[in-house]
């Protein structure tokens, strides 16, 4: 999967989800029928609770269930259609984060930075004949690794930096003789 396929896929995934809030959202709430958001002052369970007959603890105990069962079924209805809304870009984006993880990103060539002169020399052993990369490297023919040498050359074959290996060999003999003490 290349990089533009990534940021097409995660745009596709991300605007249909919040496209399907927004919708779904408002239909959620346009269309819910009168009478299914009921609680204690509402006039429907104000009639059910005059039903309620007999002593003072058996009103108080019929009016108590009919608000429980109502605030039960207010809760019910509500949380369904909140789901509704909620769950599928939730699932889309579980989705969309499984699949990226399984399918990383492949370039075509690896960027690498132009002042870096090691990584680059890195890329052309990887990819290149020796020959190639010390071509690319704008060095000579007579620079050129000698054929009897492994397949694999070591960067300082290409492009050696004699300043920077003494200096640290240097400093890591210096280590190793004062931990020693």
């Amino acid at each position: 999967m290349t990089r533009a396929e990534r940021t097409r896929l995660k745009w596709a995934v991300n605007g249909g989800g919040a496209l399907w809030l927004v919708l779904t959202g408002w239909l959620m709430i346009a269309t819910l029928p009168e009478g299914t958001v009921q609680n204690h002052g509402s006039s429907m369970v104000k009639d059910r609770m005059d039903n309620c007959a007999g002593t003072f603890s058996e009103r108080f105990d019929c009016k108590q269930k009919i608000i429980i069962a109502s605030g039960r079924e207010t809760f019910y209805v509500t949380a369904l259609r909140f789901l509704l809304v909620i769950v599928p870009p939730l699932v889309a984006s579980g989705w969309l984060s499984s699949t990226l993880r399984k399918r990383p990103v492949v370039d075509e060539r690896p960027r690498i930075d132009d002042g870096d002169w090691k990584a680059r020399a890195q890329l052309h052993t990887q990819v290149q004949t020796p020959e190639q990369a010390a071509r690319a490297l704008h060095l000579h023919a007579e620079d050129l690794p000698h054929p009897d040498q492994p397949a694999h050359h070591a960067i300082d074959d290409i492009a050696p930096l004699d300043d920077w290996k003494a200096r640290a060999h240097r400093n890591t003999r210096g280590l190793k003789r004062e931990d020693a003490e």
